[in-house]
């Protein structure tokens, strides 16, 4: 959970912008105007401005982007966004009544994962030379994400909890060969399992898939869905009671009660967010007593909160496979002169054109314009309500590259896998989920050839508030393995959706969703540990290094505004061994780091050993300064005792803080820092 819950903080912070709305711990909701560069004395720092009621700007030293996440809202509207003001009790009350609120949820969280982890699930057996073997016929090498992934499962398997883990990962990037890892080991220990898929288009494509991956191994793999008829049917049920069928890959007729599963192990739920309120009930009915694994492109808020809050176990796969090249996305406003250069430029490259207008009405109207526009195209329709005979054949001439343009609804959302189809043409993007437009978009680029994507809106004057920040969000994130960090900008734009009930929205409106999950990952800590959430003890957590160094990503170095606040909010936020590594990070996009930065990172250090320490504040200038102590920290006193008594810089003006007279340079002061910080742990 804590690696989930880090991964989704850092995504939740990196699209700040000027003008975004933020919160300040100490301040609360103020509007992000931009950075500048301010000089006290002779040191130079880069400061975030904040805008607060009245006009009120606040400096925050970019060393202290700790205490600044992004705002976002529930369900409120931003210009309903009530800005707080300076130096007012109003956020101080906020802010405690939400972590009080927060503390009982945590309870109710643990408990709810206590009772899941209480019931007993089957210990699966995995037998390693078998499991090898099956392996060793996967036709490509697994990425490093995708390693971990199926580790992760594997344990859960074979543990004797019940598994309810997802797994995200972008369209391509082997969800589904984990999927089949999974179901060979739930065979091989006598156990059936069920893969249920949203569309009958998918449902065949796994079938297929599944087929040839288990050709070698004597396991039966079933299809059941509207392409059986009412014979093929019965059979397929027949030989689920008796035990014959190992694999049933089905949409959702395998969640109806005719069905009597013989020994039912494992459920695989692709696309679990495609399914409605009914069906969701008939799964709940189901995964009863086994383990569950579903697979995702972008986890809709809901599941991706339960995930975040440990109620769902999450693997994310972001490594994209070898030889892959990320998807090209446009957006303009409709135009016919854009879809006939789209669709004349893809033809010229031998490929072929997904065309998605989806309204069945008027589709045959969007044919004939679309083969004047250009006549020497091939192209034919696909939609939901044509008969299972001609869906059939459509698709396997599109997939034997019989004509050129597949002009369709979003029936092709899942289960379409054409390598040489590269370019998708998408009507009124604007009124598209942004998980919707991600599925959509990963319909391309199933081969080592560059895809593009064209999203098509109404008039800009007519965009909803949300349809443009969806389109903002899903433009300004093009790179593999984008898929996740899409969901956390859904999780922005729509809200979290109800977790435990609607009770939680109130306080996410107040404080935002970025500090909301921040606050309660806090309590649940705490509550792990046998601690008692408080103010006190979550402003512990917040270190704060001042010394009095310039300490900045220059301009020069990065200059990009939201980059380096990405960095600044990276680097203040991970333990010393992701510094490490993000200091190679540095030196790979922008080349050898210069002094400031240096400055900036030996900080970064120093204030999570501080923190360790349980050290309060250091500020330290050119002729001394103070360190602060909490009371409860884990400091070695006989070691601190005996530096007090060897030498006269040192005096504690109370009991916690400890005043230092010392003259130092820049650079010494960061040795003597670390010096000291070492000779008292």
């Amino acid at each position: 959970m804590n690696n989930v819950f880090d991964y989704t903080k850092k995504n939740l912070d990196t699209f700040l912008k000027s003008g975004d709305f933020v919160v300040h711990f100490e301040h609360g909701i103020g509007r992000y105007i931009g950075t500048k560069i301010i000089k006290t004395g002779k040191i130079e720092n880069e400061y975030l401005m904040i805008k607060y009621l009245k006009n009120d700007i606040l400096y925050v030293p970019l060393t202290s982007m700790h205490l600044v996440n992004k705002y976002a809202p529930c369900s409120i509207r931003t210009e309903n966004i009530t800005l707080n003001k300076l130096g007012s009790d109003v956020w101080k009350k906020t802010r405690k009544k939400t972590i009080h609120k927060i503390k009982d949820l945590a309870v109710e969280l643990l408990d709810n994962i206590s009772e899941r982890l209480s019931k007993k699930g089957f210990e699966f057996k995995n037998n390693i030379f078998k499991y090898k073997s099956f392996c060793d016929n996967c036709n490509f090498e697994l990425t490093y994400d995708q390693k971990k992934a199926i580790d992760a499962v594997l344990y859960d398997m074979q543990r004797n909890t019940i598994m309810n883990r997802l797994i995200c990962g972008d369209v391509g990037f082997g969800k589904t060969e984990i999927a089949m890892r999974a179901a060979f080991v739930a065979v091989e220990n006598k156990k059936q399992v069920a893969l249920l898929a949203p569309t009958t288009l998918l449902t065949q494509q796994h079938f297929k898939n599944f087929s040839l991956r288990f050709k070698n191994w004597p396991i039966k793999i079933a299809m059941l869905s509207r392409f059986l008829n009412v014979q093929e049917q019965k059979k397929v049920l027949n030989e689920i009671l008796e035990g014959t069928i190992n694999i049933v890959i089905g949409t959702h007729r395998i969640l109806q009660k005719d069905i009597i599963w013989y020994d039912l192990g494992l459920l695989i739920i692709d696309e679990e967010h495609r399914f409605g309120v009914s069906q969701k009930e008939c799964i709940n009915t189901l995964r009863s007593g086994i383990d569950i694994l579903a697979l995702t492109a972008t986890p809709i808020p809901r599941t991706l909160n339960m995930a975040i809050n440990g109620l769902r176990d999450l693997s994310i796969i972001s490594t994209p496979p070898k030889h892959r090249f990320a998807i090209k996305t446009f957006i303009y406003e409709y135009d016919q002169i854009i879809i006939k250069q789209a669709i004349e430029n893809e033809l010229l490259r031998k490929g072929q054109v997904y065309y998605l207008h989806n309204n069945i009405k008027t589709i045959t109207k969007t044919l004939d314009f679309l083969k004047k526009l250009v006549p020497k195209a091939r192209i034919e329709i696909l939609h939901s309500k044509m008969c299972k005979k001609s869906l059939k054949r459509i698709m396997k001439n599109f997939q034997n590259n019989n004509f050129d343009v597949l002009v369709c609804t979003t029936i092709i959302e899942t289960g379409i896998d054409i390598a040489n189809a590269n370019t998708i043409i998408i009507e009124y993007a604007d009124q598209f989920g942004l998980a919707q437009l991600n599925q959509l978009r990963g319909r391309v680029g199933r081969s080592f050839r560059q895809a593009y994507a064209y999203f098509l809106t109404s008039p800009k004057c007519t965009l909803k508030e949300n349809s443009k920040k969806r389109l903002e969000a899903i433009s300004a994130i093009h790179t593999l393995g984008s898929g996740f960090s899409l969901s956390i900008n859904d999780l922005e734009i729509r809200g979290s959706g109800e977790l435990l009930g609607s009770k939680q929205s109130g306080q996410i409106n107040s404080i935002g969703i970025s500090l909301y999950h921040e606050l309660l990952n806090h309590a649940i800590h705490a509550i792990k540990s046998g601690k008692e959430i408080s103010l006190e003890n979550i402003k512990n957590s917040l270190t704060e290094v001042d010394l009095h160094i310039p300490a900045f990503f220059p301009e020069s170095y990065i200059a990009d505004v939201s980059t380096r606040l990405n960095f600044y909010k990276k680097i203040f936020s991970c333990t010393i061994s992701e510094i490490y590594s993000l200091e190679n990070q540095l030196i790979h996009n922008f080349g050898i780091i210069p002094e400031f930065v240096c400055n900036l990172i030996e900080t970064a250090k120093i204030r999570q050993t501080a923190h360790t320490l349980g050290i309060k504040k250091i500020n330290l200038h050119q002729k001394g300064g103070f360190i602060e102590f909490h009371k409860n920290n884990k400091v070695n006193h006989r070691n601190l005792i005996k530096i007090l008594q060897n030498s006269k810089m040192y005096n504690f003006v109370t009991n916690t803080k400890l005043k230092i007279e010392i003259y130092t340079s820049n650079s010494d002061r960061i040795k003597y820092i670390k010096k000291f910080l070492t000779s008292i742990s």
